[in-house]
């Protein structure tokens, strides 16, 4: 039988439209389809294994595993019968570090996947493929050495300088800060608002004072590393002992001005640097500038970023006691697509709607507080939990 080109044409395209679309199951359809008539299609055969990689993410363990599985073995098919497919070898080591990561939790990933990363680096310099073995190293926290995210990103600038690879790198040497400072990574990870620190109000209350200055303070200069040589032989002058100074730490400062430099190339547009750039200037206690760029964070095309944005402006405005604002950027949550949110957010979610409840309660705004309780019940999974906080805010609010 013949097969007909075109009509493997046409769903290998219709493949890529739904995938372009993030349709994946019609898209896999498709690529199936196409493979049915021609099972050599490389481009078919790439394109479903892509979409299979890209619906792991969004399945169990068990599921996102087969997934997984049936792409490692279309990648690997691929990979040998085209060893100069950059983009397919790249996805094989994703592929193989993602299983890892799933049967053991706790690697740094796959040595398999390690050797076809840098002999692609070998081979393709190209500042996108750089980036996007860089964004791998930085998923599994390999951040220093070589290679590593630091150094890949780092390379990735030499050939092109913009507002991505400067975002890349800046995250980049943000885990590296983290890493040395647990206790702000701790911060960071429950949300930047759990330590006691002075409010939006009180910051712009201060007066500064003409007469301050703001000095940063040098690093600590860090340990030297000495080389140790061979004992040189008779008649021989002994070889000088080389000194390695490792890399001054990462600070926030440094963090920062990169993560501006990435804003400003993009003129504003990499709105997920923005909202990085928000999360740092918070942390490192520059408020008022962090709140505005969360405001611009917030008009992401990206819905999560959006919904994030809004949670910070709401934790910042309940933080200064302006509810008018905080509930304000609860209300542009809600209208938002809340199940994308992981388990850590949906909670800070919850826990935030009940403070604003409890604020508008301690104003004496009774109606505006039982809204927000029916509003923390209808969010809540634990159905029985939030019934007994509904007749505990009931009672106190006097509302039925």
């Amino acid at each position: 039988a013949v097969v007909s080109t075109q009509s493997t044409g046409i769903h290998a395209e219709m493949g890529h439209f739904y995938q372009w679309f993030g349709l994946n199951c019609a898209a896999a359809s498709e690529f199936n389809k196409s493979l049915e008539l021609d099972p050599e299609n490389l481009i078919a055969t790439y394109g479903l294994a892509v979409v299979l990689y890209d619906m792991s993410k969004h399945e169990g363990r068990i599921s996102g595993f087969n997934y997984l599985t049936r792409a490692l073995e279309l990648f690997k098919r691929i990979a040998l019968k085209c060893p100069d497919f950059t983009m397919a070898r790249i996805y094989l080591g994703k592929t193989r570090n993602q299983l890892i990561s799933i049967v053991l939790p706790e690697s740094n990933g796959d040595e398999e996947a390690d050797r076809i990363f840098t002999q692609v680096m070998e081979t393709d310099c190209a500042p996108d493929i750089l980036c996007m073995i860089g964004e791998e190293y930085l998923k599994l926290g390999i951040l220093e050495g070589e290679p590593s995210a630091i150094s890949i990103f780092e390379r990735a600038l030499q050939k092109r300088k913009n507002s991505k690879v400067y975002h890349l790198l800046a995250l980049a040497m943000r885990a590296t800060f983290f890493k040395v400072n647990p206790d702000i990574h701790d911060v960071f990870k429950q949300g930047l608002f759990q330590r006691k620190q002075s409010s939006l109000k009180e910051e712009s209350e201060r007066k500064p004072d003409p007469k301050e200055k703001k000095v940063r303070k040098p690093p600590p200069k860090p340990a030297k590393e000495v080389v140790e040589t061979e004992p040189a032989e008779e008649g021989e002058e002994p070889e000088k002992e080389v000194v390695k100074e490792p890399p001054p730490p990462v600070t926030l400062e440094e963090v920062i001005d990169i993560l501006s430099t990435a804003v400003k190339l993009s003129r504003g547009a990499n709105r997920e640097a923005v909202f990085d750039l928000a999360e740092t200037l918070w942390l490192s206690g520059e408020k008022r500038r962090a709140v505005t760029n969360f405001e611009l964070a917030t008009q992401s095309e990206n819905s999560l970023i959006q919904i994030k944005a809004h949670l910070r402006l709401t934790h910042a405005f309940l933080d200064s006691e302006e509810l008018n604002l905080a509930d304000y950027h609860m209300k542009s949550i809600m209208k938002l697509d809340l199940t994308q949110l992981d388990e850590n957010s949906r909670d800070d979610l919850h826990r935030l709607i009940n403070n604003l409840a409890l604020a508008y309660l301690r104003q004496s705004k009774k109606k505006s507080a039982a809204y927000w309780v029916v509003v923390s019940i209808r969010h809540k999974t634990d159905y029985v939990r939030s019934l007994k906080q509904h007749m505990v805010y009931t009672r106190t609010i006097g509302v039925r």
